[in-house]
């Protein structure tokens, strides 16, 4: 771990309460909170953040869509806000969920979103109409993940079970008992190979996809709730951010432990850590309860 550098190069405030979305794109990155702000960030002027939108609830998660240059705002109270970032006014506000929107993706041309009510909506786009919802439990879905080898959608749900859907059907194909309590995220490895999750029991487990998802390791990988899972984009490293304030830095080969990044050692976060996006192979972006984004930096 001693030869591993990353260096913090820029603290992002401006929320006035805790940070929970986050969407990269390049240079910029866009974040939501539970003030209701939607601001942009360019990672080169730190104070000069753009409040694009307040909308009337927390904001739980962002997507943003390059093809019509659409940031898609996922909200507590389950409703999906639509911000043209052309004329960086909202021009749509959708009751998608009956609770909070906790994950969007984009999936072979289709939004697919998961939420408080236990919920996986598969949505057209433009027009943002459901055309599949699949509800196999009373507890939230909390997390996605998509795996392009095999078409596999992973949900997390929060009665601690991950199951896995067959795409375009949305037929579930595995149901697996994943976790001893909710689990928070769910990401693959860039081969498709093995599946990552990780929840509010602290524990970081890999499930060997071509084997019927098997178990292969579970590590204690914080002290409270793992919060997200990243990979960079080339897939040889990957964080780790929890409530224990804590952002870890992963080799995805070896599942070794390379850097720890808190307060005290790294000028981190004061409160818990709740979301990690990367910009790209060596610069990701984190965010806090305590408010702020910190843009990390490997060298």
């Amino acid at each position: 771990m001693q030869n591993f550098n990353v260096t913090n190069i820029g603290k992002f405030s401006g929320h006035k309460g805790a940070v929970y979305a986050l969407e990269a794109c390049e240079s910029v990155f866009y974040t939501g909170g539970a003030d209701g702000y939607i601001v942009s960030w360019d990672k080169n002027n730190p104070d000069m953040g753009k409040l694009l939108v307040q909308v009337n609830r927390p904001v739980y998660s962002l997507l943003f869509h390059k093809d019509l240059n659409w940031l898609l705002c996922g909200t507590a109270s389950g409703n999906l806000h639509v911000v043209d970032l052309t004329i960086g006014k909202e021009i749509r506000n959708i009751e998608l969920h009956t609770n909070g929107i906790f994950d969007l993706q984009l999936i072979a041309g289709n939004l697919i979103s998961c939420g408080g009510d236990g919920k996986v909506n598969v949505c057209n786009l433009p027009d943002l109409s459901i055309i599949k919802q699949e509800h196999y439990s009373n507890k939230s879905a909390r997390a996605l993940a998509f795996n392009t080898y095999n078409k596999h959608l992973a949900v997390a749900y929060s009665d601690y079970h991950i199951r896995i859907f067959l795409l375009p059907q949305m037929q579930v194909i595995e149901d697996l008992h994943a976790h001893t309590n909710s689990v928070f995220t769910v990401a693959y490895t860039r081969d498709g190979s093995e599946l990552l999750s990780g929840g509010r029991d602290v524990q970081l487990k890999t499930w060997i996809v071509n084997n019927n998802y098997s178990l292969d390791i579970d590590i204690p990988a914080h002290t409270l709730h793992i919060n997200h899972i990243s990979f960079n984009p080339s897939g040889n490293f990957f964080v780790t951010v929890g409530m224990d304030k804590m952002v870890k830095i992963w080799e995805t080969s070896t599942m070794q432990l390379l850097k720890v990044l808190d307060k005290d050692r790294s000028n981190g976060h004061l409160s818990s850590v709740n979301k990690c996006k990367w910009l790209n192979d060596t610069e990701f972006v984190t965010v806090s309860d305590d408010r702020t984004a910190i843009l990390w930096k490997i060298d």
